[in-house]
C-alpha cells in the first residue's frame, strides 16, 4: 500500500531554514521511501512518499530526529 506524508517546519529565518536544509538533506531517498524538500518563506516542507507504512515512518522518524537536534542546537 503506497503512503505519503507532508510536514512542514517553519523557521525563525532564512539563515536557520537554509542550514536545517543541508543538515537534513541526506535522510531521504533510502530503501523504499522517496522524499523532496521544498524551501519558502522561512519554512521548510518535506513530502515523504512510500511503498509501505513501516517505510514511511521509519523516513519521518529520522527527520523529526536531525530537526529535533537542530532545534535544540538553535537555542
Amino acid at each position: 500500500m503506497r503512503s505519503s506524508c507532508k510536514m512542514e517546519f517553519e523557521f525563525p529565518d532564512e539563515k536557520a531554514m537554509k542550514s536545517a536544509k543541508t543538515a537534513v538533506s541526506h535522510e531521504g531517498d533510502v530503501g523504499r521511501a522517496r522524499t523532496s524538500i521544498a524551501e519558502g518563506n522561512n519554512r521548510l516542507t518535506i513530502d515523504i512518499e512510500s511503498e509501505d507504512v513501516v517505510a514511511l515512518r521509519a523516513t519521518a522518524n529520522a527527520y523529526l530526529r536531525a530537526l529535533q537536534v537542530i532545534e535544540e542546537v538553535q537555542k
